[in-house]
């Protein structure tokens, strides 16, 4: 995007008289916080700056702003300036400002600001189920990410080049490499930021390369991004330098590919255009093709322009070469709760122990629930967690005998419920449903269990088979050794509904069915249910009962 000639003309003889009278005097950025650097605040806080301290040159003014956090810009026309913090960390503030003929400070010196992270409550548990009436200690875990910054980008040596406009040659810079190790790269780490400090007015032209001394190399950038300013470009055709800004490429870029922030991650050049915001970038091809490197050498940086009437500067380029990141803040990071009232559990149940902050007794009431712990660290921010927990009852079981049938039914009932029945003491196998018919007089006890596991128990003594009264006949089975399939004729046919219990050589129940048929007759196919051995067959209706015996082959 190109300016009128006349804009031109004018811009550049407004630059040559402002040299001509001794150059460009820098304006002076100068800000501050609600408090000494580095600030200390929680997520989401909010932060007042002002930059009131900023000066300008005798006959001018400043005009825009430009504050900078990690990467981001904001640019505004006064002095103060709020941004919300959301992402915890070492954040690095600075301020840049620009006077009305277009000189800029350059960034200032940086104000810190620390953001509490929310805590690692791994270990911090809560049981999601409960009876009850049951007792759990809690105890609470937490640990904080430490304080640690940003890596430092390295600094330019004096190695610029102008990039020189289609249809020249790829604009060639190097970079003479020792002391370094003489091991080959073997990590990103070890490699850290490759930084170019550069400016051109058009970054849809421009192929932006590196190579190692062993001829491996990787694209920073591949065209894309059109029209957009890297750096505060001068776009007059003349040669003259613009305003470098710094992109740098490693191993946790703060953004993506170049070109796809031309548009997202921009801030004004003080002439009315835009730029791409400086910070660290994703390169085009992956890093890792200059793993296997060796430090030590000449590394070479190229910058090809595709497409004529654009120019721009390199004004340096660097290689941290394992840059570690800025720990200077790790011993000012938040303290966490260390007291009964900045560490504590919440929640039906829950009796802290003021004595040892995170812990506690929950004791189970019935329902559903939520059970939090909370925790303020001496940034007075409020991390919390909260976990599900769920109470069943303990179910008061009773039998009621069911005359009609012969059965006795256990109580309560209802979805998810569970029986297991026991008979003479003793566990009854297969005898899980809400009904059973015992073998014959004795002790039946059934316990009854709720889809939270919670059980509750009875017995019921001197039960007989009998004790609705009724007479017992003998039944006819045939054939009476099988296999497991067999028929039962009774006595009479009968409208009422028959009961058929199986028992084994124990007494326990192995088989019930509710035969609702009219006839004598009841065919039963139980092939490969009944293992070998001796059963007695009861068979109730309308108050008597009859028996039979037969043998499973």
């Amino acid at each position: 995007m190109h300016r009128s000639l006349l804009f031109t003309l004018l811009s550049l003889l407004a630059v040559l008289t402002t040299r001509g009278q001794g150059g460009c005097i820098p304006p002076l950025a100068a800000f501050s916080g609600p408090t000494a650097s580095p600030i200390r605040i929680c997520q989401g806080d909010a932060v007042a700056f002002d930059a009131s301290a900023s000066s300008a040159a005798n006959g001018q003014a400043i005009v825009l702003w430009v504050w900078r956090i990690h990467g981001s810009s904001d640019t505004t026309n006064t002095t103060s300036y709020t941004h919300v913090f959301n992402d915890p960390g070492v954040l690095e503030v600075t301020l840049e400002v620009i006077d009305d003929i277009g000189c800029s400070s350059g960034q200032s010196d940086p104000v810190f600001v620390l953001v509490s992270a929310t805590p690692d409550f791994e270990g911090t548990t809560v049981p999601e189920e409960a009876c009850e009436g049951e007792e759990f200690s809690l105890q609470a875990f937490a640990e904080q990410a430490p304080m640690i910054g940003y890596p430092v980008a390295c600094t330019a040596p004096d190695n610029g080049v102008a990039l020189l406009d289609s249809p020249s040659p790829p604009s060639l810079s190097t970079l003479l490499v020792t002391g370094q190790s003489t091991a080959p790269i073997a990590s990103l780490a070890e490699l850290g930021d490759i930084c170019i400090d550069i400016e051109h007015s058009y970054m849809g032209d421009l192929v932006l390369e590196v190579a190692c001394p062993n001829g491996q190399s990787v694209v920073l950038h591949q065209q894309g991004g059109g029209g957009m300013y890297l750096g505060n470009a001068n776009d007059d055709g003349i040669g003259v330098p613009g305003e470098c800004f710094r992109y740098c490429f490693g191993l946790s870029p703060e953004f993506g590919f170049m070109q796809d922030y031309s548009s997202a991650n921009t801030v004004p050049t003080g002439d009315g255009g835009l730029a791409l915001a400086p910070g660290r970038y994703t390169s085009v091809e992956p890093l890792e093709q200059l793993l296997g490197c060796p430090m030590n050498g000449t590394w070479t940086f190229s910058s090809t322009d595709n497409f004529g009437a654009d120019d721009g500067y390199l004004c340096g380029w660097c290689i941290s070469f394992g840059e570690t990141p800025d720990s200077s803040f790790i011993d000012q990071g938040p303290i966490l709760g260390s007291s009964a009232d900045s560490s504590y559990w919440s929640g039906v149940g829950v009796v802290n122990n003021t004595s040892s902050p995170g812990q506690g007794t929950l004791l189970a009431v019935p329902g559903e629930h939520i059970i939090d712990y909370t925790l303020i660290d001496d940034f007075g921010c409020v991390h919390s967690i909260a976990f599900p927990f769920s109470v069943g009852d303990i179910p008061e079981a009773s039998i009621i005998n069911n005359t009609e049938l012969g059965l006795l039914c256990a109580q309560p009932t209802g979805a998810g419920y569970t029986y297991q029945w026991s008979y003479a003491g003793q566990p009854v196998l297969g005898a899980e449903g809400a009904c059973f018919t015992p073998p014959g007089p004795g002790a039946v006890g059934v316990e009854v269990s709720t889809p939270q596991g919670c059980s509750g128990s009875t017995t019921l003594l001197n039960t007989g088979v009998r004790a609705y009264g009724g007479d017992q006949a003998p039944i006819l089975i045939q054939p009476s050794v099988n296999n497991g399939s067999f028929s039962i004729t009774l006595s009479a046919a009968s409208a009422a509904p028959a009961h058929v219990n199986v028992l084994d050589a124990l007494g326990r129940s192995v088989y019930q069915e509710l035969n609702t048929g009219t006839g004598n007759s009841i065919t039963l196919a139980l092939e490969g249910r009944l293992s070998a051995g001796t059963y007695t067959v009861i068979v109730d209706r309308s108050g008597s009962r009859a028996v039979g015996r037969m043998v499973v082959e």
